[in-house]
């Protein structure tokens, strides 16, 4: 892919794939950081074989894991605070993009769900994976993402019920 290519595909993905970054880290500098090592990676080693969307999500959840490993090493010696555990003072950011969403409840509420719960409706709404990609994507049957994603979305109308 030429260079053009790569900047229309960046700038068509970037902000579903910085929520999502987002999301996994909640800290707007570490999902910048997550981004730009996904962009590089993908644009490194993308061989046109499936879906680019699928690509770049599965760099970036890889990315995110060494991610943590590598601030899991790095509390362990005493460098920095465990990566989960930081506050972001990028705050009022956040609220800023979240506030331009149309969809800021239900992104403040994903945030609560369970891990897995959390990816799957992240893939299937944000990015408008199908069954078949996501169960591809997390070695699971089209019905286990379905049963997933159906206890999600209760899961939701719950905490979005108890905020009200």
């Amino acid at each position: 892919m030429g260079q053009n290519e790569w900047k229309q595909i960046y700038e068509l993905y970037y902000k579903p794939m910085f929520l999502y970054a987002l999301s996994l880290t909640n800290n707007v500098q570490d999902a910048e950081e997550l981004l730009q090592e996904t962009f590089v990676k993908a644009f490194l080693s993308y061989e046109h074989t499936g879906s680019l969307k699928t690509w770049l999500i599965k760099v970036l959840r890889n990315e995110f894991i060494s991610m943590l490993r590598k601030r899991k090493k790095e509390s362990l010696l005493g460098d920095e605070q465990p990566f989960l555990e930081k506050k972001s003072e990028d705050d009022a950011i956040l609220e800023q993009i979240i506030r331009e969403e149309e969809r800021r409840n239900l992104f403040l509420a994903i945030q609560k769900l369970p891990i897995k719960q959390k990816v799957i409706l992240m893939e299937s709404v944000y990015f408008h994976l199908s069954d078949e990609e996501i169960a591809q994507e997390h070695c699971l049957t089209k019905e286990n993402v379905r049963q997933i994603r159906s206890r999600a979305k209760k899961q939701l109308l719950q905490i979005i019920k108890e905020e009200l």
